[in-house]
C-alpha cells in the first residue's frame, strides 16, 4: 500500500457531468509526493521545479472549466513519482534523473514498489478519463479532447524556447490545426509547431490512447510557464482559451460538415 488515508485522491475532477464539448484533461497538474516516499530524497528547491510537475497549468485548467462549464480532470502527483503520460513500459515512467537531476527515490526500485506506484495512481487517473470518454461516446455527445500542459523557457541546453505556446499533433489532427490557425491569427507572439517538442506514441500516452484510439479530435497544448506564473497570467490564460476554444470548435465544426 502506497497512499495511507492522509495522502490525496490521485486526480481531482471539475464538473464531472458537464455536457460542454471540451473534456480537459492534466496530466502532470500536481507536484504532491505520498508521504511513504519521503520526498523522493529531493531537496524542496527540486520538488517544486519544472522536473517535478508543470508548473501554473493546473489553474488555467481551473479557470477554463469555470468559464466554458467544461471537465477538468487533474493528476493530483507529481510527474517524478509517475508519469501519466508515459506507457507502462516507457522507460521514463519512473524517471531516475530528470534535467541532469538524480531522483534518490526512484533508483532501483522493486517490481512491487513500481506496481504500487501504478495501481494507486496512474491507474485511476487513467480509468476515470476512459469511463467519462466511454460515457461520452455511449450517448454520442459531442467531444473535444484537450490535454493541457506546461514547459520550461529553458532547458538544460540553455536553450531559450522562444515560444509562447505549442500545438503538438499527429493523427487525425484537424481541431489542433485549426486551433493552431485561430491562436495565431490572436495572438502576436511565436507558437510552436510540434514545439517543444512532437507528439509521438513513443513518448506521448493519454492522447494516443484516450482520443487517438477512440477518434475524437483534440489539442494538445503547451504553454511556456513563465507566461502562467502568477494568478493575473494564469487568468488572462484561461479568458484567452476560453474564448478561442469555441471559436476552433465552430470552424471545425463547419469544415466537417
Amino acid at each position: 500500500m502506497l497512499l495511507s488515508k492522509d495522502d490525496q485522491a490521485p486526480f481531482s475532477i471539475i464538473n464531472e457531468e458537464s455536457f460542454s464539448p471540451f473534456l480537459m484533461v492534466c496530466d502532470h497538474a500536481g507536484y504532491v509526493i505520498p508521504s511513504e516516499l519521503n520526498n523522493l530524497g529531493l531537496q524542496e528547491k527540486d520538488r517544486y521545479r519544472h522536473i517535478a510537475w508543470d508548473i501554473g497549468i493546473k489553474k488555467v485548467g481551473t479557470e477554463i472549466a469555470t468559464l466554458l462549464d467544461a471537465t477538468f480532470i487533474a493528476q493530483t502527483y507529481s510527474r517524478l513519482v509517475i508519469d501519466c503520460n508515459r506507457g507502462i513500459n516507457n522507460p521514463t515512467l519512473i524517471a531516475e534523473n530528470s534535467d541532469d537531476i538524480l531522483i534518490p527515490g526512484n533508483q532501483s526500485l522493486t517490481t512491487e514498489e513500481k506496481q504500487a506506484r501504478i495501481k494507486e495512481i496512474y491507474e485511476p487517473y487513467h480509468q476515470i478519463i476512459e469511463k467519462i470518454v466511454g460515457e461520452r461516446i455511449k450517448i454520442n455527445m459531442e467531444t473535444i479532447f484537450v490535454s493541457l500542459h506546461s514547459f520550461t523557457p529553458v532547458m538544460h541546453d540553455g536553450f531559450q524556447r522562444p515560444w509562447h505556446a505549442g500545438i503538438l499533433h499527429s493523427q487525425n489532427d484537424q481541431f489542433s490545426m485549426i486551433f493552431k490557425k485561430i491562436l495565431e491569427e490572436n495572438y502576436s507572439f511565436p507558437i510552436g509547431d510540434n514545439q517543444p517538442y512532437a507528439l509521438t506514441e513513443k513518448n506521448d500516452y493519454t492522447v494516443p490512447t484516450h482520443a487517438y484510439k477512440k477518434g475524437l479530435p483534440y489539442l494538445e497544448l503547451e504553454i511556456r510557464q513563465d507566461l502562467i506564473t502568477t494568478e493575473d497570467q494564469q487568468q488572462e490564460w484561461a479568458e484567452r482559451l476560453s474564448l478561442l476554444l469555441p471559436m476552433a470548435l465552430k470552424e471545425y465544426e463547419t469544415v466537417c460538415s
